[in-house]
């Protein structure tokens, strides 16, 4: 038996459903997954940071010793 489902999307957030033309279900939902974007963005930019100075560092005590 086949169901006729309309057609609809996911919530980028929760993963309910939504209209097609929309990316969340409510602006909760919009607002925490900004916040999660924003949080792995700092996550992100820490580590390359991070990364880098470690690269000098290493290349640093490498040309001295």
């Amino acid at each position: 038996m086949v169901q006729d489902v309309t057609e609809h999307d996911h919530c980028r957030f929760c993963g309910d459903a939504v209209p097609a033309d929309q990316a969340y279900c409510s602006v909760e939902c919009y607002e925490k997954d900004h916040e999660r974007m924003a949080k792995e963005r700092k996550t992100d930019i820490f580590w390359t940071v991070l990364t880098a100075v470690s690269v000098v560092l290493v290349l640093t005590v490498g040309f001295l010793i």
